[in-house]
């Protein structure tokens, strides 16, 4: 009696190995193209926090003009009323104001601290931290917003708050 032997169909040993290859290219192709977008989704992210500081700064100095006061953030997150101009654009104080804005450049240690804000009070380093926006006064009634975006790439703007 003959034994039929049914011929089994696999892949050999070296179309696995290319096929392996393959996908270890496209992976690492993939890790290099994701952190690229990762990078440029936290510059921008950093560039429109600013511009948002910036824009809503401008409309207080407006309102206060108009209306005679402001109500501003301060520690801890409580609303003060402010009608003395010089007072209310007390502008390290600001950092209070928008506390609520967060760095996209924060790891969870600077999470866990609660040291995750954007904004920071008063004057940096000639370097500054990624991804933090200074706010400081500066002589003839201005505020200060200067934000380190990189190493190599710093956004700044001034607007005067006195008249």
């Amino acid at each position: 009696m003959k034994k039929h032997q049914k011929k089994i169909k696999a892949f050999t040993l070296i179309e696995l190995l290319v096929v392996v290859a393959i996908i270890g290219a496209l992976a690492a192709v993939g890790v290099v193209a994701y952190n690229g977008y990762t990078s440029a989704a936290k510059k921008n992210v950093t560039k429109q926090n600013h511009v948002l500081m910036v824009k809503q700064f401008t409309v207080m100095v407006v309102d206060f003009d108009v209306y005679g006061s402001i109500d501003r953030k301060l520690n801890g997150g409580k609303i003060a009323n402010y009608t003395q101009k010089n007072l209310a654009f007390d502008c390290p104080a600001f950092q209070h104001h928008f506390k609520d804005i967060k760095t996209p450049y924060a790891d969870s240690v600077a999470r866990d601290k609660d040291q995750d804000n954007q904004a920071w009070a008063g004057q940096c380093c000639n370097y500054g931290k990624e991804g933090r926006t200074y706010i400081w006064s500066k002589d003839g009634g201005y505020c200060t917003f200067s934000t380190y975006i990189d190493k190599n790439e710093l956004v700044y703007d001034e607007i005067k708050w006195s008249d």
